[in-house]
Protein backbone atom coordinates (compact mmCIF):
# COMPACT_ATOMS: atom_id res chain seq x y z
CA UNK A 1 0.00 0.00 0.00
CA UNK A 2 2.52 2.55 0.70
CA UNK A 3 4.70 1.59 -2.25
CA UNK A 4 1.09 2.72 -4.47
CA UNK A 5 0.93 5.97 -2.74
CA UNK A 6 4.84 7.15 -3.48
CA UNK A 7 3.63 6.22 -7.44
CA UNK A 8 0.75 8.20 -6.91
CA UNK A 9 2.27 11.11 -5.81
CA UNK A 10 5.42 10.69 -8.28
CA UNK A 11 2.95 10.87 -11.24
CA UNK A 12 0.97 13.35 -9.66
CA UNK A 13 4.56 15.69 -9.52
CA UNK A 14 4.95 14.45 -13.41
CA UNK A 15 1.61 15.31 -14.38
CA UNK A 16 2.36 18.66 -13.11
CA UNK A 17 5.20 19.62 -13.87
CA UNK A 18 4.27 18.40 -17.57
CA UNK A 19 1.24 20.61 -17.43
CA UNK A 20 3.42 23.77 -16.05
CA UNK A 21 5.65 23.60 -18.88
CA UNK A 22 3.26 23.80 -21.50
CA UNK A 23 0.84 26.02 -20.05
CA UNK A 24 4.24 28.60 -19.32
CA UNK A 25 5.40 28.37 -23.04
CA UNK A 26 1.98 28.78 -24.43
CA UNK A 27 1.71 32.16 -22.05
CA UNK A 28 5.42 32.72 -23.26
CA UNK A 29 4.17 32.76 -26.90
CA UNK A 30 1.22 34.66 -26.72
CA UNK A 31 3.09 37.21 -24.87
CA UNK A 32 5.70 37.53 -27.38
CA UNK A 33 2.94 37.88 -30.34
CA UNK A 34 0.93 40.57 -27.85
CA UNK A 35 4.02 42.36 -27.78
CA UNK A 36 4.81 42.43 -31.15
CA UNK A 37 1.69 43.18 -32.23
CA UNK A 38 1.42 46.35 -30.34
CA UNK A 39 4.88 47.43 -31.35
CA UNK A 40 4.10 46.97 -35.16
CA UNK A 41 0.96 48.65 -34.70
CA UNK A 42 2.67 51.76 -32.96
CA UNK A 43 5.30 51.77 -35.64
CA UNK A 44 3.38 51.78 -38.72
CA UNK A 45 0.91 54.34 -36.55
CA UNK A 46 4.14 56.73 -35.64
CA UNK A 47 5.77 56.11 -39.36
CA UNK A 48 2.57 57.25 -41.27
CA UNK A 49 1.66 60.24 -39.25
CA UNK A 50 5.24 61.46 -39.53
CA UNK A 51 5.18 61.24 -43.57
CA UNK A 52 1.74 62.73 -43.61
CA UNK A 53 3.08 65.98 -41.64
CA UNK A 54 6.71 65.89 -43.10
CA UNK A 55 7.53 64.68 -46.18
CA UNK A 56 5.06 61.73 -47.77
CA UNK A 57 5.95 58.28 -48.82
CA UNK A 58 9.67 58.06 -48.22
CA UNK A 59 9.73 59.78 -44.94
CA UNK A 60 7.35 57.17 -43.43
CA UNK A 61 9.43 54.09 -45.13
CA UNK A 62 12.50 56.20 -43.34
CA UNK A 63 11.33 56.15 -39.72
CA UNK A 64 9.55 52.68 -39.62
CA UNK A 65 12.74 50.80 -41.31
CA UNK A 66 14.54 52.64 -38.70
CA UNK A 67 12.48 51.71 -35.99
CA UNK A 68 11.92 48.51 -37.02
CA UNK A 69 14.83 47.23 -39.26
CA UNK A 70 14.06 43.46 -39.27
CA UNK A 71 10.16 43.58 -40.37
CA UNK A 72 9.01 44.10 -44.10
CA UNK A 73 7.70 47.67 -44.70
CA UNK A 74 4.98 48.91 -47.30
CA UNK A 75 4.44 52.43 -47.85
CA UNK A 76 1.37 54.18 -49.86
CA UNK A 77 0.90 57.42 -50.94
CA UNK A 78 -1.93 58.42 -52.67
CA UNK A 79 -1.55 62.09 -52.52
CA UNK A 80 -4.43 62.49 -49.67
CA UNK A 81 -3.37 60.02 -47.12
CA UNK A 82 0.14 58.26 -46.27
CA UNK A 83 -0.84 54.13 -45.63
CA UNK A 84 2.26 52.17 -43.67
CA UNK A 85 2.00 48.47 -43.38
CA UNK A 86 4.62 46.41 -41.85
CA UNK A 87 5.57 42.82 -41.53
CA UNK A 88 7.25 41.60 -38.42
CA UNK A 89 7.99 37.71 -38.23
CA UNK A 90 8.23 36.59 -34.68
CA UNK A 91 10.49 33.24 -33.81
CA UNK A 92 9.42 31.06 -31.46
CA UNK A 93 9.71 27.38 -30.01
CA UNK A 94 7.83 25.16 -30.33
CA UNK A 95 6.83 21.37 -29.30
CA UNK A 96 10.84 19.49 -28.59
CA UNK A 97 12.33 22.60 -29.34
CA UNK A 98 11.31 22.92 -33.25
CA UNK A 99 11.31 26.36 -34.58
CA UNK A 100 8.51 27.64 -35.45
CA UNK A 101 7.43 31.72 -37.01
CA UNK A 102 4.67 33.73 -36.77
CA UNK A 103 3.81 37.09 -38.68
CA UNK A 104 2.15 39.92 -37.09
CA UNK A 105 0.99 42.97 -39.29
CA UNK A 106 0.20 46.65 -38.15
CA UNK A 107 -1.32 48.96 -40.33
CA UNK A 108 -1.91 52.55 -40.16
CA UNK A 109 -2.81 55.45 -42.22
CA UNK A 110 -3.01 59.32 -41.68
CA UNK A 111 -4.35 62.02 -43.95
CA UNK A 112 -1.30 64.23 -45.29
CA UNK A 113 -2.18 68.23 -43.74
CA UNK A 114 -2.25 70.51 -46.35
CA UNK A 115 0.02 72.83 -43.89
CA UNK A 116 2.63 70.38 -43.55
CA UNK A 117 6.41 70.85 -43.86
CA UNK A 118 8.05 70.67 -46.62
CA UNK A 119 11.91 69.78 -47.11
Amino acid sequence: MRNEQGAALIGTLVIGFVVVLVVGQSLLALGRLSAASAQVAEVAAYAAQQGARYGGADEAGVVARRLLPEAEVDVLDDGTTVSVRIQLTVPMVGPEGTPLRQTVTGQATSAISPYRSRP
